[in-house]
């Protein structure tokens, strides 16, 4: 009996410890809870958010009784149950149709987006569709077209009605097992279907100009197509970027070069953008008003401030798009004025866990995407070592220029260890001299584009924006100068083979343990940590990989992934070599496939059946009684991937079975959503 309530007091002690890092810990129970939800490999049930549900009430109940070691983690098992319960509620509050087959025909809808495809294409997404031959209940809510050939001679504007002639498919699947899962992205993004068009994009009906529910969208395109008119082409494109979000005019190779130099987090509007922004009114707004002595001793102009650094904040969230990083910028820099204006002390650290709380709430599905996990990293990891550097009684010694430079250099360095296995495991890219291109080109940023942006902004209304448009040109000019400099250098990047599933969810979970965690448990974080680097570096790739459709197929010979064709499947080829860790043209990796698989043209028979070690039927029926594929099997399959053991014998995962049955890949969930609705009951 004294040996039980020994556990228990050590227990109770070591969660009071926790007491300072509640709020952090309530952060990432909620991630757990969104992250155990995606993990599932079937949809959960009604049950299942029910049962959810209700852990998340009995905890908060059940805390309330309880002593405070016990509560504590008692609230954050509320968080986790309520972060599930959250997920799958909007994963069925997105609920919409989607494409069942391929579709050609006739295509009306209303432009509420434009961008540009991987490609290079410009890219329409639609809404208020009617699409021919589809009934109303079977239209998706948005769709998304490229346009190719002479669909490029006319742009629309945002909120234009267009008709145009689109070959249309339902979103793909992963491109490999367990490969980026585009499908669940879409299905977020209510996209029922993707394509393109060759025909004209003819405007039915102009945007018209009372309320449509798309007027920030409409400034947002108009104020980059003035940019990109009143700019060279080289710096326009990131201007734009970091001015209104987006990256319409951005060129591939300026985008190339800034992701070699480790400098593509300036083209995301996050916190540097918003904390200049915001700082620089702030300082603004507060020396213009001390200028008066009345003021001074009147008003709280301090308070004033910080009031017009919070508008200004929420005007440049509307006016970028309000991506994931800059929701969580804004938020993070209203807690911090808000804390000005109720005189109190603002925690950033808290700031941030109340930041990742709202963007999930939000949108719980940003958790398992770059744009989320990167900025998060960056930021918890600069706030932590800088608030360690201000415990050091000799750095306040140092002038304000080393002070500042060595700010500089470790704010690029901290920044880039955060993000570095975000950026392998996302896009298998590592490069070596960020620390060098950032602390050159962060203060270029500070110094000269982002006042020019200010002072463009202010003058636009006078006609005075071209003195502001030309600092923001010189300044991006020379950042992309560096960028171009470090990105040329010897081996200045490494191309990292993709990591096994849940590696990356592993390392992120050992490490907030490690950095939360209030006492000497916090070291055995190092352990799962270490294993999933282990795992990353010695987990094989695939020996075989084969597309859904049968046309592409990718062997491993002595290391190098070999392509059965030079073109077509683009996406597909590119994914897999990058995964590889090697990212060669789809031409330069087409090679002769090796004598143990035979591939079977549509019309021919196998030349020697059964004799190789794989045979690959490009027919959709095959009497094939051999180890083999043929058309009507992979895309059951949705594509699978081999390994080799050590007797020889090939072992098949197909995608299927790495993304299991959820709402955005099962057609049959979704009809038996979709009935459900239809008998008037609530989704």
């Amino acid at each position: 009996m004294r040996h039980w309530s020994w556990i228990w007091a050590a227990g109770e002690a070591a969660l009071q410890a926790q007491a300072q890092n509640l709020m952090h810990w309530t952060a990432v129970g909620f991630g757990l809870g969104i992250a155990a939800y995606f993990g599932m490999f079937h949809e959960p049930g009604a049950l299942v958010f029910l049962a959810s549900s209700l852990v998340a009430g009995l905890s908060v109940s059940l805390a309330v009784r309880f002593r405070d070691g016990i509560a504590r983690f008692l609230i954050v098992i509320a968080a986790v149950a309520a972060g599930f319960a959250w997920c799958q509620y909007r994963a069925h509050a997105v609920f919409g149709p989607v494409l069942s087959d391929r579709f050609y025909g006739a295509v009306q809808g209303r432009v509420i987006g434009i961008d540009r495809s991987l490609s290079e294409r410009p890219r329409l997404t639609l809404d208020e569709l009617v699409l021919e031959t589809v009934s109303r209940q079977a239209t998706p809510r948005r769709i998304r077209v490229a346009l190719h050939g002479m669909a490029q001679e006319h742009i629309p504007q945002i909120g234009d009605t267009v008709l145009l002639a689109a070959h249309l498919s339902p979103p793909p699947g992963p491109a490999e097992p367990y490969g980026y899962d585009f499908q669940r992205q879409a299905w977020f993004a209510q996209l029922g279907g993707v394509g393109y068009t060759r025909s004209p994009v003819m405007t039915w009906r102009a945007a018209p100009a009372d309320r449509d529910g798309l007027t920030v969208q409409k400034w947002r395109q108009k104020i980059g197509a003035h940019m990109a008119a009143h700019m060279p082409a080289r710096t326009a494109g990131v201007a734009v970027a970091i001015t209104v979000g987006d990256r319409m005019y951005l060129d591939r190779d300026v985008q190339q070069a800034l992701r070699a130099a480790n400098l593509s987090h300036l083209l995301a509007i996050s916190g540097l953008h918003m904390g200049l922004l915001t700082s620089l009114v702030f300082f603004l707004t507060r020396a213009l008003l001390s200028c008066l002595p009345y003021l001074i001793l009147n008003w709280p102009i301090k308070k004033i401030a910080a009031l017009m650094s919070m508008g200004a904040g929420a005007a440049y969230l509307m006016l970028s798009g309000a991506s994931v990083a800059t929701e969580r910028a804004y938020i993070m820099a209203f807690t911090i004025f808000a804390a000005v204006l109720l005189e109190r002390r603002a925690l950033t650290l808290q700031a941030l866990a109340i930041a990742a709380i709202l963007v999930l709430l939000l949108r719980p599905e940003a958790l398992l995407g770059p744009g989320f996990q990167m900025s998060f990293a960056a930021t918890g990891l600069l706030i932590i070592v800088f608030n360690a550097m201000n415990q050091l009684t000799w750095v306040s010694r140092w002038p304000g220029a080393v002070t500042y430079l060595i700010g500089s250099a470790v704010s690029a360095l901290v920044a880039g260890l955060a993000t570095a296995p975000i950026a392998a495991a996302h896009f298998n890219l590592l490069p070596h001299y960020g620390v060098l291109a950032n602390v050159i080109a962060v203060p270029i940023m500070g110094f000269v584009v982002m006042p020019s942006a200010i002072l463009a902004a202010a003058l636009a209304p006078f006609g005075g924006e071209a003195l502001g448009l030309w600092g923001m040109t010189l300044g991006l000019g020379a950042i992309l100068d560096v960028a171009s400099y470090v990105a040329d250098l010897p081996h200045s990047v490494s191309y990292i083979k993709a990591p096994p599933p849940r590696a990356l969810g592993i390392l992120a979970a050992s490490v907030l343990f490690g950095i939360l965690w209030r006492g000497r448990m916090r070291i055995l974080a190092v352990i799962p940590a270490f294993a999933a680097l282990v795992l990353w570096v010695n987990f094989p790739r695939p020996d075989v990989l084969i597309s859904g459709d049968g046309r592409l197929i990718g062997v491993m010979v002595q290391g190098a992934r070999v392509l059965n064709v030079a073109k077509g499947s683009g996406f597909v080829a590119r994914s897999w070599l990058e995964n590889d860790g090697r990212p060669i043209s789809q031409r330069a990796a087409h090679g002769d496939m090796p004598s143990w698989i035979e591939i079977v043209r549509k019309g021919s028979e196998p030349q020697y059946p059964c004799q190789a070690r794989l045979v690959v039927v490009q027919a959709w029926r095959s009497d094939l009684a051999c180890d083999g594929f043929d058309l009507g099997r992979l895309a059951t399959a949705g594509g699978v991937a081999g390994r080799f053991d050590r007797s020889g014998r090939l072992h098949w995962i197909t995608v299927r079975q790495a993304i299991g049955h959820r709402l955005w890949n099962s057609p049959e969930l979704r009809r038996a959503k979709g009935r459900y609705i239809a008998g008037g009951k609530a989704p």
